[in-house]
Formats: C-alpha cells, structure tokens, sequence
C-alpha cells in the first residue's frame, strides 16, 4: 500500500469512500471538492491494484489572529479508511501524512477535532496534538425573542471579524468559510445575523446545532432560542468558549491562548 498526495484523478473514489464513511450530503460534497485545491490537500491510501483504500484531509485555511504575527493553522479533517484495511495503521499512516502536508502548505500549527474523547490520546501518540481547548455547551426551547436574518459568507465574515477584533480567535479564508456556509445550507441552516450578534447553524432532527453564537451584548440563549424557532427546531444547542473545564475541543500541537475561539469547524 502507497500513502501519497491526492490527484485530480482521485476524486471520484475519495467521494465514494467519504460517503460510504460519512454518508454526507451531496450539496456538501459538490462544494467540499470544488473548493479543495483553494482550502487545502489530502493523502490518500492506494492499494496494489490502485484501489483507493483510504484518505485523510489537510486543510489550510485558517490563521490565528491574536495581535502581532498570525501563524497558519492546518486542519486535519475526515479521516477515512475503507473497513477491508481498517486496525492495520493505515488510518495514523494518513494522519501523519496529512500532518506533513499542512506544514508544506505553510501551517505553523497543526490541529484536529477528535470525534470522541477517547480519540484525543489517539490523536497526541500519532501527532503531538497535547493541547486543547474547551468549550460549554448550553441546550435552549425555541422561543423567537430577537429578529433573524441569513447572511452571505462575505457578510458573516465581516460581521465576525468585527465582532472578534481583539480577541485570540482563528481566522477563516474566504474559501473556508463558503465551505462553512456549504456544509450549514447543506443540512438546513446557513450563516446568520440577528439583532445582536451573528451565528452559524445546521439541523439534526428537530435540533439546531448552533456552531458559532457571537454576541454584542445581549443573552447568547436568546439569539439561540430564536434561531431555533426560525428554522422549525424544538431547541437549539449551542457551544461558548471556556478558558478551562467543560468539553474538550480542538486539540493541537502547540498551545493556544486560552479562550481561543474557533468555533467554525467542520466536524
């Protein structure tokens, strides 16, 4: 088995093995792979007879802004390895590979959001991710108390970018944050702004998962709660940095100024 960069070539089989891992909505894929070349790379898994066997995506869209230098991060996401070659290292194989790509493309900081907790060790033995961030997660009723409106990628941008000067928070290029817009419309929400603050959700059932709530002023639960009612929920969940405690997040290889606020991952 080979462990190399992907080529134009292998996207067809690196949907069919996303889907079959995932089973995601085509709207996302249609926009994930539109946009890689301009959020980043992949290392993929080939067999002896070619056929792709796994895959591992290394995105590099992301800068930490926190005054003075803003450092690159790289993103490892949708880790996925086909059932037939699944506990024979191939999965850590194109994690690392993945790793080494960030850094090609310039990350200074390579992180990833494990899809449990016990995935954190699993993820510090393959590539030094000791650090992580923490968030709260809060649960709200729908209840319309604030007015809502849908936002383009450019405006929830500008809007954050506003909203967060000053504070440590990981910027999103522009192509990053369509995907962002991509995988929330794809699942029946998209990028908001409300009478106070701006949030990025998606549905699952008859709950909005809340990715990112920022507030001017105001109760995050109300914005919260009226973004549920907006979009036919019964409650909405939603996540707010915390400096220590609460639920592991993002884990990295290099520590991040506590109270980070990333929020618009992808996973």
């Amino acid at each position: 088995m080979m462990i190399r960069h992907y080529q134009k070539d292998d996207i067809p089989a690196m949907r069919t093995l996303w889907q079959r891992v995932f089973d995601e909505r085509e709207d996302y894929l249609n926009a994930f792979f539109a946009l890689l070349p301009d959020i980043g790379g992949a290392a993929v898994a080939v067999g002896e007879k070619g056929d792709l066997l796994g895959a591992a995506y290394a995105l590099t869209g992301y800068e930490l802004l926190n005054g003075g230098e803003t450092p690159h991060l790289g993103y490892l996401y949708a880790v996925a390895v086909d059932e037939s070659v699944r506990g024979q290292g191939v999965g850590a194989a194109l994690t690392k590979t993945a790793a080494e790509i960030c850094r090609e493309r310039e990350a200074v900081i390579v992180t990833t959001l494990p899809a449990s907790e016990r995935l954190y060790a699993w993820y510090e033995h393959a590539i030094g991710t000791r650090h992580v961030l923490h968030r709260e997660k809060h649960i709200v009723p729908a209840k319309k108390t604030v007015d809502v409106m849908k936002l383009t990628g450019t405006e929830y941008m500008l809007w954050r970018e506003n909203m967060l000067r000053g504070q440590a928070h990981v910027h999103l290029s522009t192509p990053m944050m369509e995907t962002q817009r991509a995988l929330c419309e794809a699942y029946g929400g998209g990028l908001y702004a409300s009478t106070d603050g701006i949030f990025a959700a998606y549905r699952e059932g008859e709950r909005l998962i809340v990715r990112e709530l920022l507030c001017a002023q105001g109760d995050p639960a109300e914005t919260a709660a009226s973004a549920a009612a907006l979009l036919g929920c019964a409650e909405a969940e939603f996540c707010l940095a915390a400096k220590s405690g609460g639920e592991l997040y993002v884990a990295s290889d290099t520590a991040l100024p506590a109270g980070t606020v990333w929020n618009l991952t992808l996973d």
